[in-house]
């Protein structure tokens, strides 16, 4: 009998990093849940004049705490975590110093600015601070997701989520509407978080090193152009739309552009979950098993894009009132740029580990100008849907160089270029049919049924990586 059991064949487990993706995606699901559980109280007890500065104090942040992950998160931090393995808590150390130096410049650059982006004084002091907790975050994120110690990330994580609106709506229920609430209840939550990131960090009482933060000054470099570039995409947009047509506007577009958006945080999680997992593959020179795991994973966002799209007028009469829809069509490109995103946040892995940072550089200014270039010509012509159409084109032109970058850089194989656009355009193909279906609801759900099939295959696909032992090497 025992050497029955021991010639059994040992049951597959789910490898680690399947494990944390799944949970960053459950983390982001409940996070995005919350976000449309409270929208609504603010776009109804906000005037449009205050929730479009909201959004703009949001949209200064959000581009802020994009640049300053060029030195807290992502590929910089992952490279040195592998490098300095021996030595990982002075290294976490060392992340944390050289962070919050480089957050330091970028808030006084944006107190510099602030008359420009239209920031008002009262606002200045609490961006200051919430950039500066996020950095700190930002760091304590990284070092966990390259160990793969995902409940503690996600359960900090949905926290941030929940606890900052339910805050600003139990205040406002208490004392009546104050526009500052919403702002005050994120920046307590975010300290109180740090206080706690700070001490799992600096416990082990491990001095940063002059070395270890020169090092990653020198991977984060290259990074930063694609941190700008990042920001801009994802901003230039609404900083526009103020500039031509005003706050009332913006907030309008603000609820479109975060029902389009809302498949972002599945970009991100994925990447915070394979990110590592892809330095570790290029070390070894496996980049045709990146391929085999990039395709599926992008043809299950493709799919999962075009949800969003077909709910989108119900979502919007939910999240806002009447007069909001105006903005509805901007949903159908901003949604659809997740695509292109993706593959221009995992080619920079690839770029950052072949040291080819000119590229990164390249692909940021490209990616960035026509952002910019595109919101000016094309936001006084369509509007709001002017607005969604520059991030999509933009993106897209960013991904093309991606492609190009790559085998340039000899890692032509860490992608499938010819499958990846096929998916692309057979789903905006798909996107643009549902959009036209919009007074036809029950036409909409019989659209989804094909890109639900799809991903489903995709997923099966997957299937043998997701029980794969060697993803945990």
């Amino acid at each position: 009998m025992e050497n029955k059991l021991n010639e059994a064949k040992p049951k597959r487990q789910i490898n680690l990093p399947a494990r944390a993706s799944l949970w960053y995606i459950i983390s982001g699901i409940l996070g995005k849940a919350c976000g449309v559980i409270a929208t609504p109280f603010f776009t109804r007890i906000l005037t449009d004049e205050e929730y479009g500065e909201l959004t703009l104090y949001m949209t200064v942040l959000g581009g802020a705490s994009v640049i300053c992950s060029a030195f807290s998160t992502g590929s910089a931090v992952y490279k040195g975590m592998q490098k300095y393995r021996a030595e990982s808590e002075s290294f976490a150390g060392s992340v944390l110093a050289a962070s919050l130096l480089f957050s330091s410049l970028i808030c006084t650059l944006l107190l510099t600015l602030s008359r420009f982006l239209g920031l008002r004084s009262r606002l200045l002091l609490p961006l200051t601070l919430q950039i500066l907790c996020d950095t700190v975050m930002g760091v304590f994120y990284s070092i966990d997701r390259f160990r793969y110690r995902y409940r503690e990330v996600c359960t900090l994580s949905v926290i941030s989520y929940v606890l900052p609106p339910a805050l600003a709506i139990l205040i406002w229920n208490r004392i009546g509407k104050r526009f500052g609430v919403r702002i005050y209840s994120l920046l307590a939550v975010s300290a109180a978080s740090s206080v706690y990131a700070l001490y799992k960090i600096l416990r082990s009482r491990k001095k940063a090193r002059p070395e270890m933060m020169k090092y990653l000054s020198k991977q984060a470099l290259p990074l930063l152009p694609h941190s700008i570039s990042s920001a801009l995409s994802s901003q230039t947009d609404k900083l526009i739309i103020t500039y031509l047509l005003g706050a009332g506007a913006l907030a309008k577009y603000s609820v479109a552009n975060s029902i389009g958006i809302s498949l972002m945080f599945l970009v991100t999680t994925l990447g915070g979950a394979f990110n590592p997992w892809i330095i570790r593959r290029l070390g070894q020179g496996e980049n045709r098993k990146i391929a085999s795991l990039f395709t599926p994973l992008y043809s299950i966002l493709a799919a999962a894009a075009l949800f969003p799209i077909a709910i989108a007028p119900e979502a919007m009469a939910i999240l806002a009132p009447k007069e909001y829809s105006e903005s509805l069509f901007a949903i159908v490109p901003i949604a659809l740029s997740a695509l292109p995103s993706f593959i221009i946040s995992t080619a920079t892995v690839g770029m950052v580990h072949a040291e080819k940072g000119k590229y990164t550089v390249i692909l940021s200014l490209a990616t960035a100008g026509g952002c910019i270039l595109f919101n000016f010509m094309i936001i006084p012509i369509l509007g709001y849907l002017g607005a969604g159409l520059s991030i999509l084109l933009s993106q897209t032109i960013g991904a093309i160089l991606a492609f190009y970058f790559l085998k340039q850089s000899g890692l032509s194989k860490m992608m499938d270029s010819v499958i990846l656009a096929k998916v692309f355009l057979s789903t905006s193909l798909t996107g643009t049919v549902i959009s036209l279906l919009y007074p036809f609801p029950a036409l909409r759900v019989l659209m989804l049924i094909f890109p639900a099939v799809r991903m489903l295959n995709s997923i099966f696909s997957a299937k043998h990586l997701i029980y794969e032992k060697s993803l945990l090497a």
